[in-house]
């Protein structure tokens, strides 16, 4: 269709060209010598055509790829949500323009009208400890893109229907919950998102959006109490008991923060706090509890050195940034946790 569009209009021009030629010719005939008269072919409307271009990524996922949140060996799923804007010139508001779901990088390719302006959003979530609920059929997701989206590999328009990805600068996201699902504002996921404004197309060109990550690691290395349970709970989401009969254990998981577009957007390393509560269940029957507020930093991993020693009377917790492009940090908080033929107590 396109190339008859062209023949047509090619024959168009020079039908045009002979007639213009014809009409000089009777004039200068006419004219007795006169000045030549110059004419020139009147230019055609330049009009908008659709533009091919292929979208790829840069950004934490290329440039930190060896970063301590990386597992080596790792191979889990990553299901990528991309929404995008078109506007005329460089000013005003975007509107929608299409949307979709992906898992295959290869088959992120859309058609774009010359005469626009555009802009991409997108994130990028793989399962951790958790995993991204999908329904039956094995394509229906949820939370964070949108409550029921099909992942299709393909761009569907959004134009007329005004339907678009809706939670993608969220991190509430549905996922397993055994057979069944549940909405965690914390998901143990890792998670990246960015943004791509003002991108003018050119025929076979990449749109290129630069990632950042939006989680942060977390690893807890208990040492088993002397007698009894420790229960460990960090940020009312990662929930762990050891026995004294036990051996030395390790926790490691990724997390997603819940303010997904802040992390993005802040230009220093976002951070944000929280709380690390330990409760000593004794063999004596008495129960003793300790707390601590720990800073999570974006896309730095931190390992938790978690001991309570009833013997000498002493617990603490070892803190310890590990990321090479920032340095490390060691912070140490001691309890009085006393001996296991003590009273009950709670120490503060």
């Amino acid at each position: 269709m396109k190339k008859n569009l062209f023949v047509s209009k090619l024959l168009n021009g020079a039908l045009i060209h002979l007639a213009l030629i014809s009409v000089s010719a009777l004039i200068i005939s006419c004219s007795s010598g006169a000045d030549e008269i110059e004419t020139k072919q009147p230019e055609e409307p330049k009009t908008a055509e659709m533009i091919d271009i292929n979208l790829g990524f840069g950004g934490d996922p290329i440039t930190i790829s060896e970063s301590p949140l990386s597992r080596a060996g790792e191979t889990k799923k990553k299901i990528y949500g991309i929404n995008v804007y078109y506007r005329e010139g460089s000013n005003g508001y975007y509107s929608n323009y299409a949307y979709g779901l992906f898992d295959n990088v290869a088959d992120m390719k859309i058609s774009l009208i010359s005469k626009y302006n555009y802009k991409f959003e997108c994130t990028i979530v793989q399962d951790d400890k958790d995993e991204l609920y999908v329904n039956y059929n094995g394509t229906y997701y949820y939370y964070p893109f949108y409550y029921g989206v099909n992942l299709e590999n393909k761009f569907y328009v959004s134009t007329t229907s005004g339907f678009y990805l809706d939670r993608i600068k969220s991190g509430n996201s549905t996922v397993k919950n055994g057979t069944s699902m549940r909405e965690k504002g914390y998901p143990c996921t890792d998670r990246l998102y960015g943004e791509l404004e003002n991108y003018t197309p050119t025929d076979g060109g990449t749109a290129v959006i630069n990632m950042k990550r939006t989680a942060f690691g977390i690893k807890l290395v208990v040492t088993p109490p002397a007698d009894g349970n420790l229960e460990i709970n960090f940020g009312d989401y990662l929930r762990e008991v050891v026995s004294s009969t036990e051996t030395t254990k390790t926790i490691e998981t990724l997390c997603t923060f819940n303010t997904v577009y802040d992390c993005w957007k802040q230009q220093e390393d976002y951070t944000q706090d929280f709380s690390l509560n330990l409760t000593w269940k004794r063999a004596n029957g008495a129960t003793q509890t300790f707390n601590k507020t720990i800073t999570m930093k974006r896309n730095v991993k931190t390992t938790v050195n978690v001991s309570v020693a009833g013997a000498t009377g002493d617990s603490s917790i070892g803190i310890n940034e590990e990321n090479n492009a920032m340095g490390t940090a060691t912070v140490d908080a001691s309890f009085n946790g006393g001996n296991s033929g003590d009273n009950n107590v709670n120490p503060s």
